[in-house]
């Protein structure tokens, strides 16, 4: 159908990656009309390894499955012929096996992308590396990033001699963390971290912070519905490349942070929302909040309505070097400045009507 008014049944699918780095999708039934409280759900797991193909052609094979209890009562079920398939060995005899890696998944990466001109040149590099270990009691994540970023540009004056000006900016960081599942709402965990960065003025940093959350919902709902509350409380010591406004090339602080999720997927649309709030227990008028939120509805047949933004108020800016940055610097935004807030917004509307069966696909041109 074009239009969900016009169907019997709604099939919702939500995905979340799993410990291993594959895909689990949850499919959710929602029956209308004549299959009005026929609900189910069931879920659809496509390992790393599978290529967009066999993840594609495993999760019709699902949603196929799921609709047989619609069509049981349907005269088409009559032309219906439901045949297996004996494997070697079966899936209970396989997940019983001992797993040789402990559930642990590791990943090596880079990427690297490169333009330009006569005039200008870019080369932008990247490299990671991670490991994850997740159960359903516990979760360990260790992440490691290295960013290099070369710009390039030559100019002729009047007289027709060249100048050339190369811009160079790095960044590494290093994010670990371990939690503990309590209960279905409480999750108890502790978080590290290590960065530096040329644009934001660290030579070196290194935090380590206790972090608890609240699920309002039990967790193995959060393919429909999320709300959490998180608090940490982190320690961090700073090393600056250069002297701060604030007359300081080293620094320890203590930042207490509350951070807030929201996620509802239904079908009438999708809403995603956060919260980030924090300060500094030396000077609580260093502080911050952002607030993100994106909004996708139905407002009624045909219509919907799409709206993101983003808003910061920003006060903590610690680490802005003393010495004035150059226009250069300024206009290709190679070096952090000094800003009280920040903000980025969209907003998207569409209206479709016209025939709710033509589902003829035709690939030409």
């Amino acid at each position: 159908m074009r239009d969900k008014e016009d169907a019997q049944l709604h099939l919702l699918l939500t995905k979340q990656r799993t410990g291993s780095g594959g895909t689990q999708y949850t499919l959710r039934y929602i029956g209308r009309k004549n299959f009005n409280s026929q609900d189910q759900k069931l879920t659809y797991t496509s390992p790393k390894s599978d290529t967009k193909d066999e993840e594609r052609k495993g999760l019709v094979k699902k949603i196929k499955v799921g609709l047989i209890p619609y069509l049981s009562t349907s005269p088409v079920l009559g032309n219906i012929n439901i045949t297996y398939k004996a494997d070697n060995e079966s899936t209970d005899q396989r997940s019983a096996q001992s797993d040789k890696w402990n559930y642990w998944v590791f990943e090596l990466d880079g990427r690297s992308f490169f333009n330009g001109e006569e005039s200008r040149k870019n080369l932008f590099i990247s490299m990671g590396a991670s490991a994850d270990h997740v159960t359903k009691n516990w979760k360990v994540n260790m992440e490691y990033d290295y960013d290099y970023n070369r710009k390039k540009f030559t100019s002729t004056d009047s007289l027709g001699n060249e100048e050339t000006n190369i811009f160079v900016t790095r960044g590494q960081s290093f994010e670990s963390s371990v939690v503990r599942s309590l209960t279905e709402h409480w999750s108890l965990g502790l978080l590290a971290e290590s960065f530096s960065s040329s644009r934001n003025n660290i030579d070196f940093n290194i935090s380590g912070s206790p972090a608890i959350e609240y699920n309002v919902f039990p967790y193995e709902e959060y393919a429909e519905r999320r709300i959490s509350f998180m608090y940490v409380m982190s320690a961090s010591y700073f090393d600056y490349q250069t002297e701060t406004i604030f007359n300081k090339k080293t620094d320890f602080l203590i930042r207490p942070e509350l951070r807030s999720r929201l996620e509802f997927t239904q079908p009438w649309g999708e809403i995603e929302g956060r919260v980030k709030a924090s300060t500094y227990l030396r000077d609580l008028s260093k502080n911050r909040l952002d607030l993100n939120l994106e909004f996708d509805f139905r407002i009624f047949r045909g219509l919907s309505l799409n709206l993101s933004g983003r808003y910061s108020l920003i006060n903590d800016q610690l680490s802005i070097p003393k010495e004035s940055i150059s226009d250069a610097e300024q206009l290709l935004n190679l070096r952090q400045q000094s800003t009280s807030y920040s903000y980025r917004g969209s907003v998207g509307i569409e209206y479709s009507f016209g025939s709710i069966y033509n589902n003829i696909v035709n690939p030409r041109f």
